[in-house]
Order: C-alpha cells, then sequence, then structure tokens
C-alpha cells in the first residue's frame, strides 16, 4: 500500500468530504419526504445530523481538529461547491424549465436544488482527488531529485 497516499494533510480532505456527503444526504432525504409525502426519512435524516453535530462539539479532540485552519479552510472549500450551484443555477434553469415545460411542483424545485448540490460536492471530490495526484507527482519528482 502507498503510504504517501495517508499523510497527515489528508484528514481536512476526509472530514469535509464526509461533511459534505453528510448534507447532501440530509437534503436528498428531505427532497424524499416531500415526493412521498412521509416524513421518516427527513426525520432520521435530522436524528444522524444531530448525533454528528453533538458529537463535533462534545467530544473534545473532534472538536480541536475540526477548529484547525486547514481543516476550516477545507470545509468552506465544500460549502462553496455545495452552496454556490444551487443558489446561482438553480433560479435561472428553473425559469427556464418553467418557460420550456409549464409549472411544476415545489418538490422538483427541491429535486432540482439537490441535483446541483450533488454535482457540486461531486466536482468537490473530483477537485481534492486532482490535487492529491499532483501533490503525489510532484512529492515523486522530489523523491527521484533526492536520489
Amino acid at each position: 500500500m502507498n503510504k504517501r497516499l495517508f499523510y497527515a494533510g489528508s484528514w481536512p480532505d476526509s472530514a469535509a468530504l464526509l461533511e459534505g456527503a453528510l448534507w447532501v444526504g440530509y437534503a436528498w432525504s428531505i427532497q424524499w419526504s416531500l415526493v412521498h409525502h412521509q416524513s421518516l426519512v427527513f426525520l432520521l435524516a435530522t436524528l444522524v445530523v444531530l448525533v454528528c453535530a453533538l458529537a463535533t462539539l462534545m467530544w473534545q479532540p473532534l472538536k480541536l481538529t475540526l477548529a484547525r485552519y486547514r481543516v476550516r479552510k477545507r470545509r468552506t472549500e465544500m460549502w462553496m461547491h455545495i452552496l454556490y450551484p444551487p443558489m446561482l443555477l438553480a433560479p435561472p434553469l428553473w425559469w427556464l424549465l418553467e418557460r420550456l415545460v409549464g409549472n411544476l411542483p415545489d418538490a422538483q424545485q427541491w429535486t432540482l436544488a439537490c441535483l446541483l448540490m450533488t454535482v457540486g460536492w461531486l466536482v468537490f471530490l473530483i477537485s481534492l482527488l486532482i490535487k492529491r495526484l499532483i501533490r503525489q507527482y510532484r512529492q515523486s519528482l522530489n523523491d527521484h531529485a533526492a536520489d
């Protein structure tokens, strides 16, 4: 197993990816509850989010780790990828869809926002993978130059 994949700087990336997945899953639970008119999935997702938030606030090592600059920076990048596409792209896309198809229910608007959030999270994941590959490439160049 390549040890460079598990360097100390990968924790901020992992924390941001997990938090992003949590919020995207929470948004999809809201969408599912709107479409199926059942609130059980939403309530379970809310319970998971609350337990994660309490663990973050109550467990001191996790609280200190998440307060570090690199983790806060990655989490901010994650939020930008998850929130900006729905806020900036959903209104014009929804306006275009209304002009083409006509009025659709509110659940469809939330579905569009969830799709954009998911795409934003996937772009964040791909950007982290590209950064990691670039970092590995530079490290391998430095290793070969040192030899």
